[in-house]
């Protein structure tokens, strides 16, 4: 199975396409990556500097003289218009099912870079119906939710998930909602939903995001039930995290064993 995915590179620190490759590779899919951007680290770090692609088009329409078919589109950050026409494009000619794992901010905040047009891009592309994977604070972004980030509840996720699904989405996954010392996942789609919960770890761990989306892509080329997989996703990762070192100050996913059964 073959999965294309675009999203950024990062030098330094385990996110973005170092995880998607990593955990889709350990579970014997072949991943073709296509660098939106390249980041000498990602944005949990201090000090980074960005670059753009150049050639983006040549390198894609390369790639298609050599692949024709892929099983399935995975798409993260993307921040240039160029590449935001050529990416709606190749999504409307493929007819392919794909991810939309939209990269916006998270703890109620946009990330520094985050652009306007990024927030428009990604919204334009829900008439694709992808299956859409935003944290609290993306879906927050993308359907202009008015509510404050700290008053949120429970109700508040599901209205933001029947707004994405109305907006074109296939499939609602929300990440990162907290209660209770716990963090719930919920799922959506037309006349069903639910909430997943687990234990939270009191550590922000970066690249937690990419490495679930990329489960989740991983299921949908396995042909299994989203929903039934979201528990088994979370658990992975939990056990992960909790067995790996943490430090105080910056923690990133270990992506060594990530593979689901």
């Amino acid at each position: 199975m073959k999965i294309i995915v675009f999203n950024d590179y990062c030098c330094l620190g385990n996110c973005s396409l170092k995880v998607n490759i990593s955990v889709l590779m350990q579970n014997k899919i072949e991943v073709v990556a296509i660098p939106t951007k390249i980041f000498s680290s990602h944005m949990g770090y201090e000090h980074f500097v960005s670059f753009k692609m150049p050639n983006f088009l040549k390198i894609k329409e390369s790639i298609e003289k050599n692949i024709k078919d892929f099983d399935l589109i995975y798409i993260g950050y993307v921040d240039e218009m160029n590449q935001f026409e050529i990416i709606e494009k190749y999504i409307e000619k493929s007819k392919k099912n794909f991810v939309l794992d939209p990269i916006l901010g998270d703890d109620g905040k946009k990330y520094s870079k985050t652009t306007t047009n990024q927030i428009l891009f990604y919204k334009k592309l829900l008439k694709f119906h992808p299956v859409i994977t935003p944290n609290l604070t993306e879906a927050v972004l993308l359907t202009d939710y008015k509510k404050s980030y700290l008053e949120l509840k429970k109700q508040d996720v599901i209205e933001m998930a029947k707004k994405l699904f109305e907006m074109g989405a296939k499939e609602v996954i929300i990440k990162g909602f907290e209660e209770n010392k716990k963090l719930y996942t919920l799922y959506f789609i037309e006349n069903e939903m639910k909430f997943f919960s687990i234990d939270k770890i009191d550590t922000s761990i970066c690249g937690t995001g990419d490495a679930f989306s990329s489960l989740i892509a991983l299921e949908i080329l396995r042909k299994n039930n989203i929903k039934n997989s979201i528990d088994k996703i979370q658990k992975l990762l939990f056990e992960q995290i909790k067995t790996q070192q943490l430090h105080q100050g910056l923690n990133e996913i270990s992506i060594e064993k990530l593979k689901l059964k």
